[in-house]
Formats: C-alpha cells, sequence, structure tokens
C-alpha cells in the first residue's frame, strides 16, 4: 500500500515537473527555449525573412505569380 502511494506521487510529481518545464521553455519561444541557443546559428539567425502577415499572403502570393 504504501509502496503504490510513493510510486504514484513520483509518478504524477514528475509529469508535473515535466509540464512546468515545457510551459516555462514554450514561454521562452523557439530559439530561447532549445537547449542548442547558444550554439545554433540555423534558425536563430536575424537574416530569416520575417513572416508576412495574414492580410497580405493573398497580395504576396499574387505579386509572386505575376
Amino acid at each position: 500500500m504504501i509502496f503504490s502511494i510513493i510510486a504514484g506521487v513520483l509518478i504524477f510529481g514528475y509529469a508535473g515537473f515535466t509540464l512546468y518545464r515545457f510551459v516555462k521553455r514554450s514561454k521562452m519561444g523557439k530559439c530561447a527555449g532549445c537547449a542548442l541557443s547558444k550554439n545554433c546559428s540555423s534558425a536563430c539567425s536575424s537574416s530569416t525573412p520575417p513572416v508576412p502577415l495574414k492580410n497580405n499572403v493573398k497580395n504576396n502570393i499574387k505579386a509572386e505569380n505575376q
């Protein structure tokens, strides 16, 4: 009985810790939450073009097709 309680507390405690860590990293953003953020230069580079706004997507597609 005591072993079951301890095992349950350990399992739910680890699940809670994992959820907490996930939420904490997701608030940081894509590159800041990555484990390779200090050594990565591909995804965190400022040379990537910005993502167009939703309102301008149709206009951008029309401009590319012309």
